[in-house]
This record gives C-alpha cells, structure tokens and sequence, in this order.
C-alpha cells in the first residue's frame, strides 16, 4: 500500500513537471511574439510586403503562448489539488495540441523552402527597388541600413544583391558603406569587396532565425 502511495505521489510531482514545462514553453512563446510585434520593426519594413504575414505570426505566437500558459496552469492546479475535472480538460486539450503539432510540423516540413522563398524575394525586391544609401531618410533604406549594421551583414545573401539595384545604378558603387566592416577605412569605397573590408555574414540567417523555419538546421551558404 505504501509502494502504491509512493508511485502515486511520483505521478502527480510528474505531472506537476510536465505542466511546469508547458507554462514556460508558452511563457517563451509568447515573449517570441510580443518580439516579433514589438522589437523587429526595421526588419518588417525591410521584407516589405510579407510584413503583413509576418506580423500575423506574431499575433499567432501570442495567442499559442497564452494557451500553453494556461494549459500549463490548469495541469499544474489539476495535479496539486487532485481534481479529476482539471485534470481530465488538461489531458483533453493536450491531446488535441499534439495532433495539431504533429500536422503543423509535416505541413512545415512540406512547405519551409517555399516560406523561405517568398521572404527571400520579398525582402530582394525592396532591397533592389526601394534601397536608397546610408545616407537616405526613407523608412525601407534606414530598415536596410540598421539590419545590415545591427547584424554585420550586406544585403541578402551578399554584396551582389546590389547589382543591377536603384542604389548602384544611381552611384555607380557595387555596395554601400553599412556593407563595411570598419566604417571609417579608407578601402571601403563601394568597390572593393575583398572580404576583410565588407562583412561576408549572410543576411538569409538572420531571416530564418526570426521566422524559425530552420531552426536545428544547418545553413548552407550560396
């Protein structure tokens, strides 16, 4: 009887872990989108017009996080005080959450290069229509400009992003002076692109990382 007691007690402190776990696996979450609302505003305007989806990812971290917290509080609660009723809507509602991983998971495994895509060509197409210089007032040229000195890196993927774009047609440089891994060198001149003058970083990272399709992934360069 005791041995039973004692199991007993080891399944409730288990949930009690499990349902600690899920609160701050939402707390996170939701941290994530009040981040993504909140604290990318140049990067929004960077990426143009998916701005508006990206935004909404936030809004769905924010609505998952709060859920998980709530899931997490109701396991918690269910386990301490014993009840059968909070402790069967918590099994009940993390059996649902689980399917609904499972199918987002593969749909994002179907569909990341096609996410990745779109940001890609998106955020190329202001970069190469819409950036002006580091000297510009405009909002998508200063959201460039403060990725590409924030995150040390040069364009997109690199410094032929440039090519062809209304800031080398209009200066004739191949880059301008935010690509520069020291401001002030005398090198960097918008022409030479050896890689101890600019930053070689790939700006594509940094994308991935704030949309998290990649994330355990290794990131091949181009």
């Amino acid at each position: 009887m005791a041995e039973l007691s004692n199991l007993y007690a080891c399944f409730k402190y288990l949930m009690m872990f499990f349902s600690a776990i899920i609160f701050i696996a939402g707390g996170v979450l939701f941290g994530l989108g009040l981040w993504i609302k909140y604290g990318t505003g140049s990067f929004i305007q960077a990426i143009g017009s998916f701005s508006t989806q990206f935004i909404n990812i936030g809004y769905i971290c924010i609505g998952v996080g709060s859920v998980l917290v709530v899931i997490g509080l109701i396991g918690c609660c269910g386990a301490w005080k014993e009840n059968r009723c909070l402790l069967l809507l918590f099994f009940c509602i993390v059996s649902i959450i689980y399917i609904t991983e499972v199918v987002g998971a593969v749909l994002i495994f179907i569909y990341k290069d096609i996410v990745e895509s779109v940001v890609r060509n998106t955020s190329r197409v202001s970069l190469i229509h819409a950036y002006a210089g580091p000297v510009a007032t405009d909002t998508i040229s200063q959201a460039w400009n403060l990725i590409m000195l924030k995150y040390q890196c040069c364009g997109f993927d690199n410094y032929t992003d440039f090519t062809g774009s209304q800031f080398s047609n209009s200066t004739g440089l191949s880059y301008p002076k935010t690509c520069c891994v020291n401001l002030k060198e005398p090198a960097c001149d918008g022409k030479n692109t050896a890689n101890t003058i600019i930053h070689e970083k790939v700006g594509t990272m940094i994308v991935s990382a704030v949309l998290f399709v990649r994330i355990g992934q290794p990131r091949k360069e181009d």
